[in-house]
Order: structure tokens, then C-alpha cells, then sequence
């Protein structure tokens, strides 16, 4: 019987500690995030498959990572310093920790990121970005 543990993703990043991007500096998630094609996905296959996360959407819309390599809705990999147990499944709910604005592609992280998809995690926009209208549009809808 196989393990399954959810986790949140300071936990994450704190347990399994992920490894910077050698080849791209400027990847995604301050530089931990590795591409799904060319030179980092080739870095990522040669990987102990203990290592090696998938950073993708979930079926709930939300996105998470998930332990082991896949390809179904995968935005990214990540490479950890250390495996995860051969018998457990992990995975971390990105929601609580990111949100990016798909109007100006403001990333907000951490609490604040919590704190913006909470209040318009449905408008897919930021503060600054999303009008008085679609914040009381959200707000009422929320409230049904």
C-alpha cells in the first residue's frame, strides 16, 4: 500500500530542498523551476526518479507539485536534493503559496499570495489590475 502525503509548499521546499536551475538563471519559482523541453528536460530525465518533481494543474484547477516525473498538465519539474520514499506519493498545493495575475503577470508569493487568490482567485487578476466591478462581481458571487 502506497503512502500518500499533502503538503504545503515552505514544507516542501524544506523537506525534499530543491536545487536551483544550472542551465536558466531566471526559471520560474526564483530560479528552482526546470522547462519540459530541450537541455533542462533532458537535465531533469537523468535525475534519480526520486528526485524529480512535476509542477503541473490539477484536475481542481489548482495547481500543484507532484512527486515523480508526468506529463498530463505539466507546467515544469523540479530536481530535490532530496528523494521522496519509494512507497509515498507527494504532493503540494501550490494555491496557498502563488498567484500571477494573468493581466500583467504579477507574481504574488507567500501570505499576500494566499491573501490575493482568496479575494480574486476568479478574476484571474491582481489588485491593480482587476476593475471595482469584477472585485463586487467576485465578492457576490463568493457570497453565494
Amino acid at each position: 500500500m502506497r503512502n500518500f502525503i499533502e503538503m504545503d509548499f515552505d514544507t516542501w521546499f524544506e523537506t525534499y530542498k530543491p536545487m536551483k536551475n544550472p542551465i536558466d538563471k531566471y526559471a520560474s519559482f526564483d530560479g528552482y523551476m526546470f522547462e519540459t523541453y530541450g537541455h533542462e528536460v533532458a537535465l531533469v530525465k537523468n535525475q534519480d526518479p526520486n528526485r524529480i518533481w512535476m509542477y503541473g494543474d490539477g484536475d481542481d484547477g489548482e495547481g500543484h507539485i507532484w512527486s515523480g516525473w508526468g506529463y498530463i498538465n505539466r507546467l515544469g519539474y523540479f530536481i530535490t536534493t532530496i528523494p521522496f520514499a519509494d512507497d509515498t506519493d507527494v504532493q503540494v498545493n501550490m494555491n496557498d503559496y502563488y498567484y500571477t495575475c494573468e493581466e500583467c503577470n504579477t507574481e504574488y508569493e507567500g501570505e499576500l499570495g494566499h491573501r490575493v487568490n482568496d479575494t480574486l482567485g476568479l478574476i484571474y487578476k491582481c489588485p491593480a489590475c482587476a476593475t471595482p466591478e469584477e472585485i463586487q462581481e467576485y465578492q457576490y458571487v463568493g457570497a453565494q
